[in-house]
């Protein structure tokens, strides 16, 4: 037997009705109400005592005077599963909590039924529909009478079931069972109380917005994302807008590698941004150089990796994400083949500038020279190919690595190779003659040309006009830039079966693809740049979600409306249809998400429906989502409100500066902080000039915006500076415009549980006040955000652990130390040897 137990005292009804009450609450991942993050008070053990080991989430620890039975420290909560063994010190000796054990105050406090109580309360059965219910334990089913009908109601008092047809949280019509609705989602009939007295009504709540505000973005996001969707699907299968698939559409002010790189496993390197002098705050760095009016400031560090220790591991199998592609039966038969001549021509390329030589391994296929019919399956007739061209071909798809650097010392990031086990047939008129070196990435290039031209691995044509077909030589490019990628964040590169089919007369792959292919290599260091550092990609990625007229509050609704969209597709894994609405809304932004798909691992479509949620893609993983305004100058598309300029000019003291334009001239002064990610979505509200700092003024009463310069490589001692791809070379990049306009809805939706999508808009909001609260100097202090309520009295607020400093404290006896002071230091303490 289970009672839910009486709700506390909620104020008056016109105070805590309506569903946008629970706004002003965190939420379980299995979409329900955590009331328990507002047991987080003083009663608990220190935030810094408590974390576990593994995941640093914190673990709450009760102690034994705040509860109304048991002796000891008792264990509230455990939001993570790591383990006992990762616990805290503080929480190994604690014993778990029964719900009857809290205080009567505690939120988690649940009291025995009364004897005399007239609703029924059993254990129910678990049917189909509450098995798929975002529950963790048994389904607890209360009945109650509501006029001539009975309700059914679980634990949080949700309906499960009304006799009178009316719809219930679990039933299609009014809340969905997908992943995105059990993670982030708020119900919006479920009661619940504030996390303590003292915090504020919601509607008095500076940070909570209107509920009109999150129907309205809701509403308005569908409309965008349909209009999108709509364009999409209008596409033919298997065609692409012209240029979309053109690789440099990404290289707009991209550096190139140096020439000449060291051979560790690092390499460092900042950006140069220029700023007005009057407004800089700080001297010039002696060795840049200074205008009367522009003064130059390096921003953060960047880090490259230039080796591995081992190489990434391709599969091959039939149900690879580049078959939904819509890329053609000859781009996907051809892919696996093709990327490892890539892999292989960006590895050696990268040693070349290393100074360090390649050498054939002894592992290596062994093509079949007989001119019989082979018994065994030929994945690859190669007859009528050059040695060299067979002979290179069966040490790279070799299922262990059939070249290696000569000094056998690590390996570059896109250095690959099948999964053991995998072994293709290949057949050639010649052996694999032992030729001593491998080649070069000029000549892997030209036998890569020859095998395309072998097979006529070219673009088909097509009588669409303004469309094109995926030509293979670029599918496969595209596919080699994202492996660095892949091993960084640990997913699985999966190919298609190889299925080359040679032509029956000749073919008509001609110069102009040669051309494109040499190309390639000509700017191959530009491609590496941006291709090495995984989080710069990830910030790419993400961005095509970003919309610049969205509120930090207001996140989470644009988000569901996002996947309320897209998950039709997402679920029938219709991966065409999703980079076609990515491409009509950010070109150069969708051409790394057809690079991220031409490699293979759908797991990416999780990621796309957790990030909707939690503004994380992947558990466990952090995120590679926060902006990076360098990143954004290199590829020509905006990732954040920082890319923008600012709003307006504030003159006078009694003048509203806008929170956006305050956190950009806060950023404009730190450019090399690296403790902290960048802030994506836009800040809200206004504050007095006279409540900012002095410092900021002169950047508030000018009209300026940071420029991008260059970017400075540093190489040992020796450091040189690059302008990027477009000065380097005089070569335009096709201009390619996003599509960031928000269509309109006539109607808005109220009352849909969709849009309640909370922890997006929490999560950003709170972002927001990490940076508000600290000035230019690096003080932290909540007058700095000049919110006229304390932080408590904030709902978003009340676990937040932004101003909380790093605590250091000890757990039992103090140890005593080894051995007392000695004679000369109590003599030097009294002042002994003091000099007169």
């Amino acid at each position: 037997m289970f009672k839910y137990p009486e709700q506390p005292d909620m104020g008056s009804e016109d105070e805590f009705t309506g569903p946008f009450r629970h706004w002003g609450y965190s939420e379980t991942r299995t979409g329900q109400v955590d009331t328990r993050a507002a047991s987080r008070s003083a009663h608990h053990t220190k935030a810094s005592l408590s974390k576990c080991k593994k995941c640093k989430k914190r673990i709450l620890v009760c102690q034994a005077s705040q509860h109304a039975e048991g002796s000891g420290w008792r264990l509230c909560d455990v939001p993570c599963g790591c383990g006992p063994k990762y616990y805290p010190s503080t929480a190994k000796t604690a014993e778990p909590l029964e719900t009857t054990e809290y205080a009567s105050s505690h939120p988690q406090y649940e009291s025995p039924p009364p004897p005399d109580e007239e609703s029924t309360s059993y254990e129910a059965p678990v049917g189909s529909e509450v098995a798929d219910a975002p529950v963790k334990n048994p389904a607890f089913v209360e009945i109650t009478k509501s006029g001539d009908y009975l309700q059914f109601h679980n634990h949080h008092r949700e309906t499960l079931m009304a006799e009178d047809g009316s719809p219930s949280v679990w039933s299609g019509s009014t809340a969905s069972t997908t992943p995105s609705s059990s993670n982030g989602s708020y119900n919006p009939t479920t009661p619940a109380s504030p996390p303590n007295p003292s915090v504020i009504n919601q509607d008095d709540d500076p940070l909570i917005p209107p509920i009109t505000d999150v129907y309205r973005i809701f509403s308005d996001g569908k409309a965008t994302w349909k209009s999108l969707l709509d364009q999409a699907s209008r596409l033919p299968p298997g065609l692409w807008p012209a240029d979309a698939l053109d690789p440099y559409l990404t290289l707009v002010d991209v550096p190139s590698l140096p020439d000449q790189l060291p051979r560790s496993d690092l390499l460092y390197g900042r950006p140069l941004w220029e700023l007005p002098l009057d407004i800089r705050g700080m001297e010039c760095e002696d060795h840049l150089p200074s205008s009367d009016t522009t003064t130059f400031a390096h921003g953060r560090r960047v880090s490259f990796r230039l080796q591995i220790k081992d190489p990434i591991r391709c599969d091959i199998c039939t149900d690879a994400a580049s078959c939904a592609l819509g890329s053609g039966a000859e781009t996907t038969g051809s892919l696996a083949v093709l990327v490892m001549c890539w892999s292989y021509i960006f590895s050696v390329r990268l040693l070349e500038m290393q100074g360090r030589q390649v050498q054939y391994s002894m592992d290596r296929l062994w093509p079949d020279t007989s001119q019989r019919q082979s018994e065994h399956m030929v994945d690859l007739d190669l007859q009528g190919a050059s040695p060299a061209l067979v002979r290179w071909l069966c040490a790279i798809l070799s299922p262990k690595m059939g070249w290696q650097a000569r000094d056998l010392k690590r390996l570059p990031p896109w250095a690959t190779s099948f999964k053991t086990g995998i072994q293709l047939g290949i057949k050639a008129s010649v052996p694999a003659v032992d030729i001593r070196l491998p080649p070069s990435s000029y000549e892997a290039t030209e036998l890569l040309i020859e095998l395309c031209r072998l097979f006529n691995l070219k673009a088909n044509l097509t009588e669409a006009s303004g469309l094109e077909s995926m030509p293979p030589y670029k599918a496969s490019f595209l596919a080699t830039l994202m492996l660095p990628f892949y091993g960084f964040m640990k997913l699985q590169p999966r190919l298609p079966p190889p299925l080359l089919t040679r032509p029956g007369r000749n073919g008509t792959f001609n110069s102009s693809h040669e051309q494109s292919i040499r190309s390639c290599l000509g700017d191959l260091c530009y491609f590496m740049t941006l291709s090495i550092h995984p989080p710069s990609v990830g910030s790419i990625l993400w961005s095509i979600f970003w919309q610049p007229d969205v509120d930090c509050n207001l996140v989470g609704p644009w988000l569901a409306s996002v996947l309320d969209t897209l998950e039709p597709v997402i679920k029938q894994k219709q991966v065409e249809v999703i980079v076609k609405v990515f491409l009509s809304r950010r070109p150069r932004i969708a051409i790394w998400w057809i690079a991220l798909f031409l490699l293979g691992d759908l797991a990416v479509l999780d990621w796309i429906q957790r990030y909707m949620t939690t503004l994380e893609e992947k558990y466990g993983f952090g995120s590679l989502s926060p902006p990076d305004p360098m990143i954004s100058v290199w590829t020509g598309s905006k990732q954040s409100f920082l890319d923008s300029g600012k709003e307006s000019i504030y003159t006078e003291i009694s003048h509203l500066v806008s929170k956006a334009d305050l956190l950009r001239c806060r950023f404009d002064r730190k450019l090399q902080d690296s403790a902290t990610s960048a802030l994506s979505w836009r800040p809200f509200g206004y504050i007095e000039k006279g409540q900012v700092e002095p410092e900021l003024w002169p950047q508030l009463e000018t009209k300026y915006m940071r420029k991008y310069n260059s970017f400075t490589w540093y190489l040992g001692k020796k450091s040189t500076s690059d302008k990027g791809f477009r000065i380097r070379t005089s070569r335009n990049v096709k201009n390619v415009p996003d599509d960031l306009e928000m269509r309109t809805s006539g109607e808005y939706s109220e009352g849909n549980r969709q849009a309640m999508n909370v922890l997006p808009s929490k999560e950003s909001t709170c972002r927001m006040m990490f940076f508000l609260v600290e000035d230019t100097i690096g003080g932290r202090d909540w007058a700095n955000a000049d919110i006229p309520v304390r932080r408590e009295q904030l709902r978003w607020l009340y676990d937040w652990e932004g101003l909380d400093n790093i605590e250091v404290g000890s757990v039992g006896p103090v140890e005593e130390p080894a051995r007392p002071a000695s004679w000369f230091l109590y003599e030097w303490i009294k002042g002994k040897y003091d000099k007169d």
